[in-house]
């Protein structure tokens, strides 16, 4: 069962690019169609079809990431070294009980500094321009890139959506 969504940043809610002013402040891109599927968790959980908690964890230290998790709403985890290492202390102390507390993890990431995390995740799902070697070990590959709808699809997907009728549909983004 999934109890845990864990979303790197740069690479999976950007298209990994940055801009940087004269005066040093960066900027990134990101799909407002990926902040709406934060929006379609959130719904799920409502619904009681989701008992997952979701977040960013990210080894970047930036006021970019700060300021988009703020906007969406999540939880973020900035400056993470080892993700591995953070994601498993975190999940240990969640779940005490459980012997196995990365089984119940769904990471969604891009590059080599995701690659330890994803192996031990219960599932691991990459966009379509991931490095080779996550792709390799992902268990999803989407045809997305990050940055362009990367985290929606995978929202869609992980929820049917293409099972649902228009009504099903809006009942996720209607009160959101």
């Amino acid at each position: 069962m999934i109890h845990t969504i864990a979303f790197d940043f740069d690479g999976v809610f950007t298209d990994n690019t940055v801009w940087v002013d004269e005066d040093g402040r960066e900027s990134v891109r990101c799909d407002r169609a990926d902040g709406l599927a934060i929006d379609m968790l959130r719904a799920a959980q409502r619904k009681g079809l989701l008992q997952a908690d979701f977040f960013i964890v990210s080894s970047e230290h930036n006021p970019v990431v700060s300021a988009r998790a703020k906007k969406l709403g999540l939880c973020c985890h900035q400056g993470v070294g080892d993700k591995l290492d953070f994601v498993r202390r975190l999940l240990v102390r969640r779940f005490p009980e459980n012997q196995a507390p990365l089984s119940g993890l769904v990471y969604l990431g891009n590059d080599v500094n995701d690659l330890s995390l994803m192996q031990s995740a219960g599932f691991a799902v990459a966009p379509s321009d991931a490095h080779p070697s996550v792709q390799e070990i992902a268990d999803l590959v989407f045809d997305r890139r990050g940055g362009s709808g990367f985290v929606r699809a995978f929202v869609e997907r992980m929820l049917d959506f293409d099972r649902l009728a228009p009504e099903g549909i809006d009942e996720y983004v209607s009160d959101s």
